[in-house]
């Protein structure tokens, strides 16, 4: 018996660092058709969507008659998308197993939703699953944020937050990318000429990171500056050498300009994304690069991203609608 006992604890052992180490694949996933919310500001081709207004949108419900979409198998959806221009807001919309129509179709919990961000250029967009109603998903939408935005949505899938936080070591080594163009600011403050930049650009920002502003000063005035701003346009107050009063810096007779924001300003412009104004001065790129991080640091990440996940007896991730035999956290159990 005591030999038996041995045999199966080890058994269990291996399935369980077999599990931990498993590299697990997407699952692709079928969305339904796009419709418009208002055809004067929005059409579909296909699943290219197209805005003529600020705040237009297309949605594309996926509940079945009384059957809501399970996406429990996933940590998030990611949506593969390209030509993107301009800026979207994104959302999942739930159902709470309990509120129907007077045909006992499910409805949106609006208090449910969980969000993503596109901006311009971008080729990828990751939304948070609420794990608790990932089972009951009813509707997705994107809804433009600008005057005019486009996209093409290629693919879609559900992913672990294991696929989600390479993602985003992958994305964060080196100098990342958060704007490119070119805008005049001119001479009048003119908030209409200010540069917007989307939270999700700085989902993969760090502590510590450094943030660089790339720009040409124009010659036809005294003096250039810029302002660094939440999306809320509040000054950003931990950017370095800013007017206290005015939150404005001085960057005539300079190319760029180049700063570390605290932890709270980092957090800040992550949930709400980053305006840059400034003042007879020409905004062509904005960067920022995170600090390199030790060996340890990135064993300890790995730990915690697997904690808490479930695996069958092969080794490979399950969701919530998985029965039978599983491990979690190198403990064996019966998923019901």
């Amino acid at each position: 018996m005591d030999a038996y006992k041995k045999i199966s604890t080890l058994f269990v052992a291996l399935l369980a660092a077999a599990s931990m180490s498993a590299q697990t694949e997407k699952t692709e996933i079928t969305l339904g058709t796009w419709s418009p919310w208002d055809a004067a500001t929005a059409t579909v081709n296909g699943n290219t969507l197209t805005m003529s207004a600020a705040w237009a949108g297309t949605g594309n419900w996926l509940a079945n008659g009384t059957e809501c979409a399970d996406w429990s198998d996933g940590d998030y959806l990611e949506l593969d998308v390209s030509n993107c221009t301009g800026n979207f807001n994104a959302a999942i919309q739930y159902n709470d197993r309990k509120t129907f129509d007077d045909k006992g179709n499910p409805t949106v919990v609006k208090e449910l939703t969980t969000t993503g961000t596109l901006s311009d250029g971008d080729k990828v967009c990751y939304i948070k699953l609420n794990e608790n109603y990932s089972d009951k998903v009813v509707n997705i939408w994107l809804q433009s944020t600008t005057a005019t935005a486009s996209v093409t949505v290629d693919k879609a899938y559900l992913v672990s937050e294991e696929e989600y936080q390479a993602y985003l070591a992958e994305k964060s080594k080196g100098e990342q990318v958060a704007w490119e163009g070119s805008s005049n600011f001119g001479t009048s403050w003119d908030g209409s000429l200010a540069v917007q930049i989307s939270a999700g650009k700085f989902a993969s920002t760090k502590s510590g990171a450094t943030f660089t502003f790339y720009y040409d000063c124009n010659s036809d005035a005294d003096y250039s500056q810029i302002g660094i701003c939440d999306g809320s346009w509040n000054t950003l107050s931990s950017a370095k050498d800013a007017d206290p009063q005015w939150g404005t810096i001085n960057v005539g007779g300079t190319t760029s300009y180049t700063t570390t924001l605290s932890d709270d300003d980092i957090k800040t412009i992550q949930s709400g994304g980053m305006v840059i104004k400034g003042y007879n001065a020409t905004l062509t790129k904005v960067t920022f690069t995170n600090p390199t991080t030790d060996g340890i640091n990135s064993v300890q990440t790995t730990k915690k991203v697997n904690e808490g996940a479930t695996f069958n007896l092969a080794g490979q991730r399950v969701g919530k609608t998985f029965r039978g035999m599983v491990i979690r956290n190198g403990k064996k159990y019966i998923q019901k």
